[in-house]
């Protein structure tokens, strides 16, 4: 599946998609590395991401709503988005519609929201100011968030944000990360004042990378426990992965992209946890690892999806 547009297709082809339960509303997160050309500036001609193979790919992953960062406005990215959106709706039958943040040139790279509206109804879809370490939302060419209130079938409502943290594994990168983790509990707090409703879950690029720069260096295992301690004092915590990565680099897998939720949140269950797939997938083989992410690297991200699968009730 992400290995090759072949692959995709194939599977496609089966109708073979990532088994859910009945009963479920699926959430998603993926950074799709400056989409479309993969890189800052334009891309060259064959490069960027294959956008069949992308849509291909979101069909397989079957999510209500996907997450998704590092999203250019670019007329030609807005075109791309768009026939990526067109291309989805026809591999899966559905409507799916994607929203992205509102700061348009002011920032590079954009956060965004993709839902499948015969599923889904959104609401109140809006920037985030408070996840930009500046609490301005598009200033110093950091990123906010992008929340709505979504509301499923079976009845779970809850709020969802997609959000992309700051970058870079030197300590002022650490201290703004550090800075936008801790908006999260009075974000939650004013969420459920404006709701009456506390369910919220967060889903992106939070880039836990830790601080080589730092004396005593801390690692991303060092700064992702410090955020849980960080959210252990309020009402979120971090929901475990099944694998220890999800973007490589240097041929490495570190682990990224969370997906953070409301501790009273009882339509997920305290078992569950994310799961990352392509070639960052637990239990892939390792040779398989590097052959799949040097090609998916290349069309489609550095950045592997997660997954996290939720009751879809209203439990409270």
């Amino acid at each position: 599946m992400f290995a090759s547009a072949a692959g995709c297709s194939a599977e496609l082809g089966r109708a073979s998609r990532l088994q859910r339960r009945a009963g479920v509303a699926r959430f998603a997160s993926w950074n799709l590395h400056w989409f479309p050309d993969g890189k800052p500036g334009k891309s060259e001609p064959g490069a960027g991401a294959d956008l069949l193979w992308l849509a291909c790919a979101l069909w397989w992953l079957d999510a209500d709503v996907v997450a998704l960062q590092e999203m250019k406005q670019t007329p030609a990215a807005v075109t791309a988005a768009e026939r990526l959106v067109s291309e989805l709706n026809r591999l899966s039958g559905s409507h799916y519609e994607l929203r992205l943040d509102d700061c348009g040139k002011r920032v590079p790279q954009h956060v965004g929201l993709l839902w499948n509206a015969a599923r889904v109804r959104a609401s109140d879809v809006a920037t985030v100011a408070a996840l930009n370490p500046s609490g301005e939302p598009c200033a110093h060419q950091w990123r906010p968030g992008l929340g709505a209130r979504l509301r499923f079938p079976g009845g779970l409502d809850l709020e969802v944000i997609s959000a992309h943290f700051k970058s870079m594994a030197d300590q002022r990168s650490l201290e703004l990360r550090r800075t936008s983790f801790a908006a999260l509990g009075p974000l939650l707090a004013a969420t459920t004042q404006r709701t009456a409703d506390g369910d919220l879950l967060l889903l992106g690029d939070l880039n836990t990378m830790g601080c080589d720069s730092c004396s005593p260096p801390v690692s991303a295992g060092d700064e992702l426990a410090r955020v849980e301690q960080l959210l252990g004092a309020g009402a979120l915590r971090v929901v475990p992965a099944d694998a220890p990565g999800s973007h490589f680099h240097d041929g490495r897998a570190t682990l990224l992209d969370h997906a953070l939720a409301a501790r009273g949140m009882l339509e997920l269950d305290r078992s569950t946890r994310t799961r990352v797939l392509g070639a960052c997938a637990a239990g892939a083989p390792p040779s398989a690892n590097r052959r799949a992410a040097k090609q998916a690297r290349r069309r489609l991200s550095d950045h592997c999806p997660i997954v996290l699968d939720l009751h879809d009730r209203d439990l409270d």
